[in-house]
């Protein structure tokens, strides 16, 4: 393969990740703040008043030794998160272009599938939250909403990106 073009396919797949990223957090900061005190702090309480991202950075730390202050913890948290949603940039482009039926619905069942095949399996798997049960509808349907908002961003910005 080319370097050139396989740097450039990197960087595209990281502005692509990096877009559908903020679209998810927009979505789910502005879901969130719109709940009811109780369901903030019913949902705080199921998982530990510690986001899925944070858990993994407290794990990751604990791994190698190292205790992280509450502070730490929230930093490193929204970094690692960051991060994560931008490395699925590149490969978002990676299955769209191995199975075109991941641009269905501009995105959306790309959005879907990543909701249930992470926030709904594989995170409760690796004990970062607990299982789905312990959350609410509005809980669901909230992460359900910035992950389809995740998938039509990535498409969008491919779309964008295919045509420059």
């Amino acid at each position: 393969m080319n370097t050139t073009k396989g740097a450039k396919g990197l960087l595209r797949g990281l502005v692509v990740g990096l877009c559908a990223t903020q679209a998810l957090d927009w979505l789910s900061i502005a879901l969130y703040r719109a709940e009811s005190r109780k369901t903030r702090a019913r949902e705080n309480g199921a998982r530990g008043n510690r986001h899925a991202y944070e858990r993994a950075v407290e794990m990751m730390a604990q791994r190698f030794g190292r205790r992280l202050s509450d502070r730490q913890i929230g930093r490193w948290g929204w970094r690692f998160h960051k991060v994560f949603g931008v490395a699925a940039g590149p490969a978002y482009l990676a299955l769209r272009r191995r199975w075109p039926s991941v641009r269905w619905g501009c995105g959306l069942a790309f959005g879907a599938a990543f909701f249930l095949v992470v926030d709904e399996l594989l995170v409760p798997v690796a004990r970062l939250t607990p299982g789905p049960s312990a959350f609410g509808w509005k809980v669901h349907a909230r992460g359900a909403a910035a992950h389809l908002a995740y998938g039509v961003a990535a498409e969008a910005t491919a779309r964008l990106l295919d045509r420059v």
